[in-house]
């Protein structure tokens, strides 16, 4: 038997509630607050106590009261806190269900990993929507907002000034 065989398995919801617990937690500065997270297992259900006060994080076993609490089951958990889901997206489709302040889980999920080394690509449905990313991205604009960044706004003025000289000129020689 190898040294690898005879490990025990690490736990990775331990392991994360030890790694929030352990440094202050700059995205959660503000927060007060008790969340309670409860977990079903087959051999029945495990809690734990997050007790965050101004981004420093305490977990404990220990039952409290709670001002929101998380409630899922154990294998999906592991995949939350290993980034492999979304806490949100998990809760606006039932697989996780918030009872308390729902403010708690989004600031909760500030912490929460990121997915790892994954991109997501939302292919365009058709040529138009593609053409129409193109033109957005040429004329400066953010694809999410439709807004247009400071740089292509002043390169259009610029233009539209040169544009209205040469009219302005042109006028001028008739």
């Amino acid at each position: 038997m190898t040294a690898q065989m005879t490990r025990p398995r690490t736990d990775c919801i331990e392991e994360f509630f030890d790694r929030i617990s352990a440094t202050p937690q700059p995205l959660l500065h503000g927060v007060t607050a008790t969340i309670r997270i409860e977990l079903a297992e087959r051999d029945g259900e495990r809690s734990w106590v997050v007790r965050i006060h101004d981004g420093r994080v305490h977990v404990s076993r220990r039952p409290a009261r709670a001002d929101a609490t998380i409630r899922t089951d154990r294998k999906f958990f592991e995949l939350v806190v290993t980034g492999e889901a979304n806490a949100l997206t998990a809760a606006l489709r039932g697989r996780l269900r918030v009872d308390g302040d729902i403010r708690l889980l989004v600031a909760f999920s500030r912490v929460l990993p990121s997915p790892p080394h994954r991109v997501t690509i939302v292919p365009p449905a058709d040529r138009t929507a593609r053409e129409a990313a193109r033109a957005a991205k040429a004329s400066g604009t953010t694809a999410r907002t439709g807004r247009v960044s400071a740089a292509a706004a002043r390169a259009a003025a610029a233009a539209r000034a040169a544009a209205d000289h040469r009219r302005t000129r042109k006028d001028h020689e008739r």
